[in-house]
């Protein structure tokens, strides 16, 4: 993406205005946000796919989102481009570097004050001496990933690997049901999916069964 800024000024404007995605991030007033995990819970009445986090002041994930990404995502694009072979995105980079050592310490402040909100997300794996990976972190927690899943997009982008017995299976399961993901989950969370539409799957047969013995039964 680095490679399509022809001016520092271009990578400049881009690094501090991203995070309003060229004036489309709100609709209304209201940010355009999706949470996939709670959209797949919602849709096909699954439980504990989804993180559900408590935010600072009660404030609405989608809010929460926002107001981080407005606030930090500068500084996670900044250091990315720091190291970039264009040299108009490195110029770029370099007007925030001296900035980013407090930015990180505010991000890790704000994974520690919803980790006292969600102590679940004690078990996050990131590393915080690593600006981008702390700001990915947060915004997983306000996108509402389980933890299980933001600790394995964070070692996907780390490794810069994918889990394909994962996507396979959840392209398995998109043939047979329709289902839409919009994510890559963790192991984890994919056997977590296949057992419960597994049991409603028996639960509808279960179903089925009982309503043709009944009609059996009545038409004797």
């Amino acid at each position: 993406m680095s490679e399509r800024y022809t001016s520092v000024e271009e990578a400049i404007h881009h690094m501090h205005n991203a995070y309003d995605r060229n004036g489309k991030y709100l609709v209304d007033g209201r940010p355009k946000y999706t949470a996939h995990a709670v959209r797949l819970e919602d849709e096909y009445g699954l439980t504990g796919i989804a993180g559900r986090y408590k935010f600072v002041d009660g404030k609405e994930a989608a809010f929460a989102e926002y107001d981080y990404r407005k606030q930090y995502q500068k500084y996670s694009i900044a250091a990315e481009f720091i190291k970039s072979e264009n040299p108009y995105c490195r110029q770029a980079g370099e007007t925030l570097k001296d900035k980013i050592p407090d930015a990180l310490k505010e991000l890790n402040n704000e994974i520690s004050k919803l980790t006292e909100l969600n102590p679940e997300l004690k078990a996050l794996n990131y590393n915080k001496n690593n600006v981008t990976e702390v700001y990915r972190a947060l915004i997983g927690i306000t996108s509402q990933y389980n933890v299980d899943d933001i600790n394995a997009y964070l070692h996907n982008v780390r490794t810069g690997s994918k889990n394909m017995d994962v996507l396979d299976r959840a392209e398995k399961i998109k043939k047979e049901t329709g289902m839409r993901f919009g994510w890559q989950p963790a192991a984890k969370t994919m056997d977590k999916i296949e057992a419960q539409l597994k049991e409603k799957a028996k639960a509808k047969e279960t179903q089925v069964v009982a309503q043709v013995a009944l009609k059996k039964a009545k038409s004797r």
